[in-house]
C-alpha cells in the first residue's frame, strides 16, 4: 500500500485504494512554517517602518490588513507544524488552509493599497494582474487534476472575493 493511502472495503475484496489527501506531511509542514515565517518578520520589519514614518501618512486599511496578517500567519505556521507529525490532520490542514490564506491575501491587498496612493490605475491593473495570474493557476490546477474542480472554483472565488473587499473596494474609499 502507498504512503497516503487506505484500502477501500469493497463487495469484491479487490485491491483497489482510496487516497487520503488529509495525511501526516513534514515536507509541507516545513515549507509552509518556513514561509509563514519568513512573511511574519517581513511584516514586523514593514509596521516598525511606518511607525517609525508616522501611521497617520498611511491607508488605515492597509494598516489594518497589514496588524492582521501577524495573527492569521502564526496560526497558520501553528497549524502547519501539526501536520508535520499528527495523525489526523484534516481540521488542523483546513485551519492552517484559512487562515494562510487570508493572512497573504491581505499582504496582497495592502500592496494594492500602498500602490493606490500613487496611482490608482496603477493599483487596479495589480489587482487584475494578480487575479488574472491566479487563475491561470487554477486552470493549471485543473488540466491536472479535473476532479478539483470544486474545490479550485470555491478557492478562486473567495480569493476574488477577497481581492475585492479587502483591496479594490478600499483604493475607492480613500
Amino acid at each position: 500500500m502507498k504512503r497516503g493511502s487506505i484500502p477501500e472495503n469493497n463487495k469484491d475484496n479487490s485491491n483497489k485504494e482510496k487516497i487520503n489527501y488529509f495525511v501526516t506531511s513534514p515536507e509541507k509542514a516545513s515549507a509552509r512554517v518556513t514561509i509563514n515565517s519568513f512573511m511574519m518578520g517581513t511584516l514586523f520589519f514593514i509596521l516598525t517602518l511606518i511607525w517609525s514614518i508616522g501611521p497617520n501618512r498611511f491607508s488605515f486599511f492597509a494598516i489594518v490588513q497589514l496588524i492582521l496578517a501577524i495573527p492569521l500567519l502564526y496560526v497558520s505556521s501553528l497549524a502547519y507544524a501539526k501536520v508535520g507529525y499528527w495523525k489526523e490532520i484534516k481540521l488542523w490542514n483546513n485551519l492552517g488552509w484559512y487562515t494562510n490564506h487570508f493572512g497573504n491575501t491581505f499582504l496582497i491587498n495592502v500592496a494594492g493599497i500602498l500602490a493606490a496612493t500613487f496611482s490608482r490605475n496603477l493599483a487596479l491593473v495589480y489587482f487584475a494582474l494578480f487575479l488574472f495570474l491566479m487563475l491561470i493557476y487554477s486552470v493549471i490546477n485543473l488540466i491536472y487534476k479535473p476532479s478539483s474542480i470544486w474545490e479550485k472554483t470555491y478557492k478562486y472565488l473567495l480569493l476574488l472575493i477577497t481581492i475585492i473587499i479587502g483591496g479594490v473596494i478600499p483604493i475607492f474609499l480613500t
